[in-house]
């Protein structure tokens, strides 16, 4: 992660455990991602509770690099403040 954005020269880097927060974003962010899996799978595709079970676990660790950006990229968003 860049310590200062190129482009503004926002600096990312706060004090430290200022990114503890972001684990909870991430975590609504996972369990969003498997709710409306779940939905669609269960639901609308009629698949059976293990197999959505394995698929949400599948995509709970394919998107963990995702997650684990945009949360920390929403969390900042929470504290910025525009001049």
């Amino acid at each position: 992660m860049n310590k200062t954005c190129p482009s503004c020269g926002f600096q990312f880097v706060k004090e430290t455990g200022f990114f503890y927060g972001a684990m909870y974003v991430s975590y609504a962010l996972t369990v969003a991602e498997g709710f409306i899996w779940f939905l669609i799978g269960y639901f609308l595709l009629g698949l059976s509770l293990m197999t959505n079970f394995l698929i949400i676990a599948a995509i709970a660790l394919l998107l963990s690099r995702f997650n684990f950006k945009i949360s920390r990229t929403i969390w900042i968003y929470i504290f910025y403040k525009q001049h």
